[in-house]
Parts: structure tokens; C-alpha cells; sequence
């Protein structure tokens, strides 16, 4: 009884494959961009070291916040690692409106002793997502809040 050699129908099996994934993986690149894309990806790439540096200068103040919602009035303190008030910095609250889906920036204004407040608009219902910013000196701290509106 002679063995019959498979090679062949392998190989053209493999090369089938090959074919059939390369052509989908063709019509997937030509379909669609991404979901994970920037447009400013440039300019977010430059400033990237910046931003590196100002988040280690605020971790090794060990600055810390401690956020409160009452109604649509947002208390954020801000300490540092010794639980001292971070007083004069610039605080901002960048809220992503998912009705209109713009960016909705928030000054937040310091009252007294690392205290900052800021009213939240009253058109924003349900959970919002925000990202809040603190500078001072060349540091910088950035948290994400994901917060629940009436």
C-alpha cells in the first residue's frame, strides 16, 4: 500500500488561508478608521514629556483631593501629602456633555484654605464624565470623575 503525501494539499491549504486573511484584514483597513483615534495627535505627542513632568512634581508633593457633589454645587480640596491646604492654584473642570457631545470647561474658583467650588450647568442630566485639573508652580495633577446629576 502506497502513503499518500500531504505536503501539497498543505501547502495549499496554508496559502488559501493566507489569502482569505490577508483580503479580510484588507477590507476591515478600507472599511473604517479606528475607534481609537486623535486628531490632535501631534501636538498631544509634544506635549507629552511636559505633562509627564507636571504629574511627577504634583505625586511627589503627594497632592491629594477629596470631591463633593451637593445638588449641582462641586467642592473639591485640594492637600498635600502632610493634609496642608494647596492654596492658589488653577483649577479646572472639564465636563464631556454626552447630549451635545462638547467639552464643557469649568473654572473652578478657590474660597478659602484649598477650597475650590464650581456650579455645574443645569442642562446636564444623569452620569457625566469630567476630568479635573490642578496647576500650581509647574505641577499639575489630573483625576477622572465620573459624576451623577439630577
Amino acid at each position: 500500500m502506497r502513503t499518500r503525501n500531504l505536503w501539497p494539499q498543505l501547502i495549499v491549504i496554508l496559502v488559501g488561508s493566507f489569502l482569505v486573511l490577508g483580503g479580510w484584514s484588507f477590507y476591515r483597513a478600507a472599511r473604517g478608521a479606528s475607534a481609537v483615534t486623535d486628531a490632535n495627535y501631534y501636538s498631544h505627542g509634544l506635549r507629552y514629556n511636559q505633562t509627564l513632568l507636571e504629574r511627577n512634581a504634583a505625586a511627589s508633593l503627594g497632592w491629594q483631593t477629596a470631591v463633593t457633589l451637593a445638588g449641582r454645587d462641586l467642592q473639591v480640596v485640594l492637600t498635600d501629602r502632610t493634609q496642608r491646604p494647596v492654596t492658589a492654584a488653577s483649577g479646572m473642570l472639564t465636563l464631556q456633555d454626552g447630549s451635545r457631545g462638547d467639552a464643557l470647561r469649568l473654572a473652578l474658583r478657590e474660597e478659602t484654605g484649598g477650597i475650590y467650588r464650581g456650579a455645574l450647568p443645569y442642562h446636564l442630566r444623569g452620569e457625566c464624565t469630567a476630568q479635573l485639573d490642578f496647576e500650581q508652580s509647574g505641577a499639575r495633577l489630573s483625576r477622572r470623575l465620573l459624576l451623577s446629576l439630577p
